[in-house]
């Protein structure tokens, strides 16, 4: 693994060096001496790089063959509890009558409602026919190394003929060349792990039409950039098996005390099918795959309008590629989706929104304008009535939805604090709703939570009129499990 962090950085680093020597003026080399000795040195580099490559392939394919054991899977459901059909109001205790919220708790069998046509996302961008060695993702062209030679191909779907696919690929020069080139473009984008791996399926489609050839291209590409994921096959199908730094919500195999989930590429099998997995680790390779966003990737634009209310207009512009790529992550744990920011574009559009009214306020103030604009602006509505199913949705989603439940508004209403105030807050989860609290040393409320040594006061997105301190009746002797900090 270090050998593969040392080859990108200094890939990275000699372009640099590149771009040092050249003009401003002309972008010329100035010095050939330079590039004459930079053309030798990545020579070097890369036959290092393939040397280490090789050996290590060589050292997996002693083991692959014979490590072949059958897995039965594990379904990992998505939690879904009742929720409020109708947004939680809170009534001043003087006109509450038996001292109830209006609350009205959704039923699991209400009828399923799917959004408008209007409302909906395109799925994944198609892609180009396989002659023009480029394909869009999520509306960012990606072009390819053509390829000159022969890639790996697939003979049958047994231990043997994956094995043989790997022995073809471990002596593909080429198939490298286009990880390589991929791993470089997604750095540009911003991709995550996930995102990488996501990219390299979608590449597979310009080289491959068959989906099983497609998730081994993908898995040697993981491989060879450093990841210890497995593949594992069952009825004539190939399974890609990715370890996580989350609880993903999909069919996952133990091997080796590890969660390994089964994601799109292909298919996914149900969790009673038994599945034959390679026990064998790629030498050296990290367990470590991350699913968690520290900043939005940047796609080109594709401008989507909305319009929220909340005392004036908000027109914004979302980017719609942003929002297919966010429409296609794998189902996770809500610590992924309070955790990702704001892409820059929209913060850009909220900061004129929001600055001038919160010039001036302190930060108590500050937190009840955002709490007013949650309640105006957002419109609630469950996930079963808006989508058919439960699905958390990423902060530039809420705003492009017509509407969102407890979980959205209080990941939104998270990030807005940490952007417009200096104050700690914190995600709570109930088995029946999420909400958020904040350290408000000012707060005249009487529902806090201790954490850390400290008070946090309940700040609910979804409690239409409470202020700061005041918690639903359903959940103010709840112990939450806390979900996200932003400190």
């Amino acid at each position: 693994m270090n050998t593969l962090n040392k080859y990108f950085g200094l890939t990275g680093l000699l372009i640099g060096l590149i771009l040092v020597q050249s003009t401003p003026a002309t972008g010329q080399v100035v010095d050939s001496t330079f590039l004459k000795e930079f053309s030798s040195f990545n020579k070097q580099i890369n036959q290092e790089f393939g040397i280490f490559i090789s050996h290590n392939d060589s050292v997996f394919l002693q083991f692959l063959q014979d490590s072949w054991k059958e897995f039965e899977g594990k379904q990992n459901p998505m939690p879904v509890s009742p929720k409020p059909v109708n947004q939680p109001v809170f009534i001043q205790p003087d006109v509450r009558e038996n001292g109830n919220d209006s609350i009205y708790q959704e039923k699991i069998n209400d009828q399923i409602i799917t959004p408008n046509e209007e409302n909906s996302i395109p799925e994944k961008d198609a892609l180009e026919s396989t002659s023009t060695r480029s394909f869009s993702y999520f509306g960012t062209r990606i072009t390819l190394p053509v390829s000159t030679g022969k890639l790996p191909a697939l003979n049958s779907v047994t231990r043997e003929g994956i094995s043989g696919f790997f022995t073809q690929a471990s002596r593909c020069t080429e198939l490298d060349e286009i990880v390589r080139s991929l791993k470089e473009k997604s750095g540009k984008v911003k991709l995550n792990d996930w995102g990488f791996a996501s990219m390299l399926f979608q590449a597979s489609g310009s080289f491959y039409y068959n989906v099983n050839e497609q998730v081994l291209f993908t898995w040697v590409g993981l491989l060879h950039s450093g990841y210890n994921v497995k593949v594992g096959y069952s009825n004539r199908t190939i399974y890609l098996l990715i370890p996580s730094d989350v609880q993903l919500y999909t069919v996952s195999y133990t091997i080796d005390n590890k969660e390994y989930f089964v994601l799109e590429p292909g298919v996914v099998p149900s969790a009673s099918e038994k599945v034959f997995i390679h026990q064998a680790n790629y030498p050296g390779n990290k367990t470590d795959f991350s699913f968690k966003l520290t900043e939005a990737p940047e796609f080109n634009n594709q401008e989507e309008p909305r319009s929220l209310y909340s005392g004036k207009t908000l027109s914004i512009k979302l980017n719609k590629n942003l929002l297919s790529f966010y429409q296609n992550y794998p189902p996770c744990d809500l610590d992924v989706y309070f955790n990702t920011p704001v892409s820059d574009a929209v913060l850009e559009q909220l900061d004129a929104y929001f600055l001038p009214d919160l010039q001036g306020k302190n930060d108590t103030e500050r937190v009840a304008w955002l709490l007013e604009f949650m309640y105006q602006a957002i419109r609630y509505k469950t996930d079963r009535v808006q989508f058919g199913k439960e699905r958390y949705l990423f902060p530039d989603e809420t705003l492009f939805f017509p509407a969102a439940d407890c979980e959205d508004r209080s990941v939104l209403f998270a990030r807005l604090v940490k952007r417009y105030t200096k104050l700690e807050a914190i995600g709570l989860s109930y088995p029946m709703h999420v909400s958020v609290a904040v350290n408000l040393p000012e707060c005249q409320g009487e529902d806090f939570i201790m954490f850390r040594s400290k008070r946090f006061y309940h700040c609910d997105p979804t409690y239409l009129g409470a202020g700061c301190g005041m918690a639903m009746k359903a959940v103010k002797n709840l112990i939450p499990v806390v979900v996200y900090q932003n400190f």
